[in-house]
């Protein structure tokens, strides 16, 4: 059998093409040569041999194209068997809406805040089916379950107060929700819900004792300070109109509900985490969510074809390769030799990346940071999808201080199509650059996305808190310095054998991380989500639903 039996399909009529080609190529060489002088005199000048060479490479040529066709078809025969591994983490994460969540207690506001929080979490989560739900006085489905991270993560940040109908807080209805989302998967089943817990209508404990009984954890963060802040109200252009005010006239305080948000998670032996700057309890969420999920994965195996289409494909690589070695005149091995002579210096202007990589290298270890900048800028000259030599550069800036061309260069491999381990590099180095600006609060979040891809990294948790401190408690404006206590990582060097005796044989360059497979149904539940997003009419905010209660924040 064949996986794509087109290409046998096609075999006939384009090898009948190429035939006639053939044929035609012929027939206008048989006219030219005519137009030159006599058939008698031009067969004294052309070698015998000649025109039977020349059909022999034509029986090659259309050989080696069927079996590229064939090859192209995939021929398959015989049956293996595969280990098959299905993820068994499933995670729902519900955020709060409400109006109470534009309180500013933290900053910018709570809603802000969550997003930032759980994109972050959603970060570590890769690999897992992950859902959204935002919530007010009724919950909505933002995304359906799926494996596509970058996916949920836009929908989150689109929410807003308008993205539920209907205005209050429902917690109790947002779990049951999560729960029904959950139901049909099997394996491990988290919600993560992050909300200021005002709720006391909708019975969120009599929800996590029902998503107890049915096997689902439920994490909960509180956002806001139990000393509460006002609820801001805002015209369509952003501008403050005043603060929310209760049926008798007095101004809402919205208060964190910490005691309601930690019974729900005991009660299904979750945890309660206060939100803090640092996010830490995100990654402490996604790496305990994680270690489960690996834990619980479901193995098996399962029957596949062997593919054969190797076999076709060397063969017609063999034949094109007898074509080529087969001379129509006495001269051609000259002409082949002179091919390959032209062919050299290509291998040469190839290898000059690598040389000034390995250049740059060496001056670097000898701390001529600016002759190793200008090695590193001549290799990604030459090489501009490598991301080594912007990441060298990048470290020979920050030894020169030159701190903010050091955090460009950083950024641009940070946000490259690298490895995991070598944008987390980069974030590191780039938190690095931005604290030696003093810039604390791009500090910290460079830092997290590098503990983000590499959550068991020490350094980074140790320069995270640093920053962290450094922002509540800035020290006076200093001037530019080479040192601070930070520990910054020595440069990314080439792969190891870069740097071997085996003659400078270019390493590959860094590899994307591999992306999520998102599966056909995914794919379709998350276009049929957004496609009845776009096409319901976001309604003002006067206009939605009026809540079950009176607490419309």
């Amino acid at each position: 059998m064949f996986r794509e039996p087109l290409y046998l399909l096609l075999a006939l009529p384009l090898l009948a093409l190429a035939l006639a080609a053939l044929a035609w190529a012929s027939r206008r060489r048989k006219a030219l040569a005519a137009a030159l002088g006599e058939a008698s005199t031009l067969r004294r000048l052309l070698p015998p041999q000649a025109l039977r060479r020349r059909r022999w490479q034509a029986a090659l040529r259309l050989c080696a194209m069927a079996l590229l066709l064939l090859a192209l078809a995939g021929p398959q025969w015989g049956v293996e068997l595969v280990e098959t591994t299905s993820s068994a983490q499933n995670v729902v994460v519900a955020v709060d809406v409400s109006l109470s969540m534009l309180s500013q207690d933290v900053k910018p506001d709570r809603l802000s805040r969550a997003k930032d929080e759980l994109s972050l979490l959603i970060d570590g989560l890769k690999g897992a089916r992950i859902g959204v739900i935002a919530f007010a006085g009724e919950p909505v489905a933002a995304c359906p379950l799926t494996t596509d991270a970058d996916a949920a993560k836009q929908l989150l940040q689109a929410l807003d107060p308008n993205s539920a109908p209907v205005p209050g807080t429902g917690i109790g209805k947002a779990i049951r929700r999560a729960v029904g989302m959950l139901s049909p998967y099997s394996g491990e089943k988290t919600i993560v819900l992050l909300s200021d817990g005002e709720d006391h209508h909708t019975d969120p404990l009599g929800a996590a004792k029902e998503a107890a009984a049915a096997g689902v954890r439920i994490d909960t963060i509180g956002i806001g300070s139990p000393e509460g802040q006002p609820i801001p109200l805002r015209d369509a252009s952003g501008a403050l109109i005043g603060y929310k005010k209760d049926k008798s006239g007095a101004t809402v305080i919205s208060k964190l509900g910490e005691k309601d948000l930690a019974a729900i998670a005991q009660e299904t032996g979750g945890r309660y985490y206060r939100s803090t700057p640092g996010a830490s309890e995100a990654l402490e969420i996604a790496q305990a969510a994680t270690q489960a999920g690996s834990e619980g994965k479901s193995r098996g195996t399962t029957r596949r074809f062997k593919n054969h289409f190797m076999a076709p494909l060397a063969m017609a690589f063999l034949l094109l390769l007898a074509e080529w070695l087969i001379p129509e005149t006495s001269g051609a091995p000259t002409l082949t030799a002179l091919c390959l002579l032209a062919l050299w210096p290509t291998g040469a202007r190839a290898a000059t990346a690598e040389s000034h990589l390995r250049q740059g290298n060496k001056l670097y270890d000898a701390q001529k940071y600016q002759p190793a900048l200008e090695q590193y800028g001549q290799a990604a000259a030459k090489s501009p999808r490598d991301a080594r030599p912007i990441f060298n550069a990048g470290d020979a800036l920050y030894r020169l201080e030159r701190y903010d061309k050091a955090a460009e260069a950083f950024k641009s491999v940070a946000k490259g199509d690298s490895s995991a381990a070598a944008r987390a590099g980069a974030y590191y180095n780039l938190g690095d650059s931005y604290f030696q600006q003093q810039d604390y609060a791009s500090a910290v979040a460079a830092y997290r996305r590098a503990l983000s891809l590499n959550p068991d990294d020490p350094d980074s948790r140790r320069n995270l808190a640093v920053a962290l401190r450094f922002q509540r408690h800035p020290p006076p404006k200093r001037k530019k310095s080479g040192k601070n206590g930070n520990r910054q990582r020595q440069p990314q060097k080439p792969q190891p054998k870069d740097r071997s005796s085996n003659g400078g044989s270019k390493p590959p360059p860094p590899k994307p991380q591999p992306r999520d497979q998102m599966s056909k149904e995914d794919a379709e539940r998350i276009m049929q989500a957004v496609s009845e997003r776009e096409k319901a009419p976001r309604p003002a905010r006067a206009a939605r639903r009026k809540s079950e209660t009176e607490e419309d924040w």
